[in-house]
């Protein structure tokens, strides 16, 4: 597909190279809620002479493992819009996501939550498998393809409006103090403690 690609935007999360610089496709993608980084999708591969992007995992910064919510789904979801918008040239992004989860009932949750997602933006050949050099039973690989086009790009992008939405909702309802421990208020919490230091 040819010309400009439409340009989603989010107030929250920015997807970026290191400490907010710009980004050069092939690099890792660092995600940054304002200047909380929240992890790292590492290694990003460029394949097929630069149409597909291979992604292989979500890496959580410290601060991101200390609350309860997972945004791995956002994250996931922000990297491939991100990757659509921006470079024109790729046209499939390719995933081997595994997790690292000592419990066989846990990995399998997780892996097929992962499988889930990947096939409501329409990604093809979306399989689980065990981690093969993985010494943890709950260690699973999920792969596939998603392809960059105009029915893919409207599923990424309910599916993305969805998880943005349920972003918004958690950190609304810190503020109406129902959910104390949402990602801004730990974010509060973080900063005001690195200040101290």
């Amino acid at each position: 597909m040819q010309g400009a690609r439409p340009v989603q935007t989010f107030e929250e999360l920015r997807c970026s190279g290191p400490d907010l610089a710009p980004y050069a496709l092939g690099e890792p993608i660092h995600v940054y809620d304002r200047i909380a980084h929240l992890g790292t999708l590492d290694p990003v591969h460029v394949t097929h002479g630069g149409t597909n992007v291979h992604i292989t995992r979500f890496v959580a910064t410290q601060f991101v493992k200390s609350g309860k919510r997972n945004f791995d789904p956002l994250v996931l979801l922000e990297a491939i819009s991100f990757i659509s918008e921006r470079f024109v040239a790729v046209q499939t992004v390719s995933f081997s996501l595994g997790s690292e989860v000592a419990s066989y009932e846990d990995g399998m949750k997780i892996a097929s939550a992962r499988s889930a997602l990947l096939q409501r933006i329409g990604a093809h050949g979306v399989t689980i498998s065990p981690q093969s050099d993985s010494v943890a039973p709950g260690n699973f690989v999920v792969r596939g393809v998603w392809a960059y086009n105009e029915r893919n790009l409207a599923a990424l992008g309910r599916c993305l409006e969805r998880e943005r939405e349920i972003y918004r909702d958690c950190e609304l309802s810190a503020g109406r103090g129902t959910a104390p421990r949402s990602l801004r208020s730990r974010l509060r919490r973080w900063l005001a403690r690195d200040g101290d230091s």
